[in-house]
């Protein structure tokens, strides 16, 4: 079973004309050459890429998406294109969807959106899985991706705010009305948080197996969400879990949750500069390796910072420069 060395150029984020940082607008990368970022990640010596099937923004990376929009302006049909020139080289592709946040969902259904979390702000109701569902089943049948990364797998960060979608799935999910009280304990919503990543996750799994088999890499599972993971089913069952947090001690507590096939990968690259002592403690032979880094909105290739420049040349170090085809 081969390593897995996988990498991503990040088109979720991007700075504006005016310099702000922020989502990227639809059509920022629009430029982008698919097999132009082959052989950057060929060179690189990646047998993973993770590009995009509908970044966070919620646009969609191929031209024959029927749910999602097309990332308008797009010079070439960037996912499938990308597919075809990494399998050519034995590179394994991995798309990307965004489960706690898209930004087309969030403008066309406002009453959904719990518009005072700052990052992950969809509750995960019956009609977004669907729609999700929906928009994971298109981008198999319409382009050849080994699998997809879903980020922010994540109940929304309510902070005490309850929506009336929200109680709606209260009484779905834990067969009674809404505490009159208007506030559960914090017990009882724990659980229903855990029953909501339940039922969005055996809506996704069966919607895969619906259409072909594919790969799921799940992202989010961080320090402070350990007890909405703790001994979950869906924990177990999935493919690849990343550890995109630069704690690698939280790999061991992966490993305990983590069901017998599931692989482990870590993050050395994103979320800013890796030290000496991360490198060291990094165990390559028990985890998989990963890393992202931010684009430029002209090149888009890699931004040209010093951190990026430095992350790269590490992640390159480790990174055979021969490609071998991916068997696991």
């Amino acid at each position: 079973m081969s390593k897995i060395k996988a990498f991503n150029i990040d088109f979720n984020w991007g700075f504006d004309a005016a310099g702000n940082f922020g989502p990227a607008t639809p059509g920022m990368y629009a430029a982008a050459d698919p097999e132009e970022h082959v052989k950057w990640y060929a060179d690189l010596g990646v047998n993973v890429i993770q590009s995009f099937c509908v970044s966070y923004n919620g646009y969609a990376w191929y031209r024959g998406s029927s749910v999602a929009p097309v990332a308008p302006g797009m010079a070439h049909d960037f996912l499938p294109e990308m597919t075809t020139a990494a399998h050519g080289r034995g590179i394994r592709v991995m798309g990307y969807f965004c489960l706690g946040a898209n930004r087309v969902w969030e403008a066309a259904h406002p009453e959904q959106v719990h518009a005072q979390a700052p990052m992950w702000k969809l509750p995960l109701t019956r009609n977004y899985l669907d729609y999700f569902c929906r928009s994971v089943q298109d981008a198999l049948r319409k382009t050849e991706v080994d699998g997809f990364m879903v980020d922010w797998f994540m109940p929304p960060e309510r902070n005490g705010v309850w929506l009336d979608c929200d109680k709606t799935m209260w009484r779905e999910l834990m067969g009674e009305r809404f505490p009159v009280s208007g506030t559960p304990d914090a017990a009882t919503q724990l659980e229903f948080e855990r029953r909501e990543i339940e039922r969005a996750w055996d809506a996704l799994t069966g919607a895969i197996r619906e259409v072909r088999p594919a790969l799921v890499w799940v992202n989010s599972i961080w320090e402070n969400s350990k007890p909405l993971w703790e001994g979950h089913r869906a924990l177990r069952e999935m493919d690849w879990v990343l550890n995109e947090s630069h704690r690698l001690e939280q790999l061991d507590w992966l490993e305990r949750q983590a069901g017998p096939r599931t692989r482990i990968i870590q993050n050395m690259g994103g979320g800013g500069a890796t030290t000496d002592a991360e490198w060291s403690a990094f165990d390559g032979e028990r985890f998989g390796l990963y890393a992202f880094v931010q684009a430029d909105p002209v090149t888009t290739f890699p931004d040209d910072t010093e951190v990026n420049r430095n992350n790269i040349a590490r992640i390159r170090a480790r990174y055979s420069a021969r490609i071998r085809t991916f068997n696991a």
